[in-house]
């Protein structure tokens, strides 16, 4: 589905409010799918045929709140090929009825 995410935490602490407020919303395809024994979310461009991720992926995601059109998802952020470490990150999800 075509979504606003907003990414809530850096390196792993959660943003202020204000920060979070003055955040820029990342604009895409939000999917999520199973890997292996894993959940995972990516944001990519609906345009783009080669699917490259608009923010880092989400592994191990769970849905943590939903309310109307908008959902929090909390997971691990990991670095490209896996290296250093994961971090704890959340999104800001706000489903869009249609793709601009």
């Amino acid at each position: 589905m075509y979504g606003k995410v907003k990414r809530l935490r850096s390196s792993g602490r959660r943003l202020s409010n204000s920060d979070i407020d003055r955040a820029q919303f990342v604009e895409g395809e939000v999917r999520v799918y199973g890997l292996g024994t894993s959940v995972v979310a990516s944001v990519v461009d609906p345009n783009n045929n080669v699917a490259a991720p608009l923010l880092p992926d989400l592994h191990e995601v769970r849905l943590t709140t939903m309310h109307g059109p908008g959902m929090l998802l909390k997971g691990e952020e990991r670095p490209q090929g896996d290296s250093g470490p994961a971090y704890v990150q959340e999104w800001s999800v706000r489903f869009e009825n249609h793709q601009p």
